[in-house]
């Protein structure tokens, strides 16, 4: 019998792997600490072993569609030219 998890997780099991962007971060500290065992946290939940280039995309995105308040700045700028531009 499967052993089901007992945590759930914000970030759902990533299914597909999808363009790329190249993005280099050191990190240090706590939050190195806390990616590792959010990577481990991952694998025993969801079973699947995925690498730190995979898995921290997945997780930006999951943050960026949960920030409503970044969601409706870009509602609001949605149309305008920057200034800068």
């Amino acid at each position: 019998m499967a052993r089901q998890p007992s945590t759930t997780l914000a970030l759902t099991r990533i299914e597909t792997e999808e363009k790329t962007t190249d993005l280099k971060l050191r990190l240090k500290g706590k939050l190195a600490v806390d990616l590792a065992d959010y990577l481990r946290a991952y694998v025993e939940t969801n079973g699947q072993s995925v690498d730190l280039d995979q898995l921290v995309p997945h997780m930006l995105a999951t943050f960026i569609e949960a920030d409503r308040g970044f969601q409706t700045w870009r509602k609001s700028a949605a149309g305008k030219t920057s200034a800068a531009a």
